[in-house]
């Protein structure tokens, strides 16, 4: 595979994500705030995908040999945050849930 059809790929990927937060904004099920975040972050994406040179000098200045390396450090720390926030809300959803059920079991 050569790296034409490796960004054709990760731009047709991109433009995927992008339809899809798309919908989901139409629906209202994520704020605008949140879909033009993603919007900023995929457009990001597009960009590298197709002018990976660019950075060429972080890589330098932080000792890494591929972007592919810099976009898995990145892919790390995001997924790590998101996974620290999800934890976070379904911890405060369980107990709301709970003092909600609480509230209906004291009134029977």
């Amino acid at each position: 595979m050569n790296i034409i059809t490796l960004q054709i790929i990760l731009f047709a990927f991109a433009i995927f994500m992008a339809y899809s937060l798309f919908l989901h904004w139409k629906k209202k099920n994520i704020s605008n705030n949140l879909f033009f975040f993603w919007i900023c972050i995929f457009s990001l994406f597009i960009f590298i995908t197709f002018f990976p040179k660019i950075l060429e000098p972080l890589l330098k200045e932080l000792f890494l040999v591929r972007v592919m390396d810099l976009g898995m450090i990145g892919t790390f720390m995001i997924l790590t945050y998101v996974s620290i926030e999800n934890n976070i809300k379904i911890k405060n959803l369980e107990e709301k849930m709970e003092k909600l059920v609480r509230k209906i079991s004291l009134k029977k």
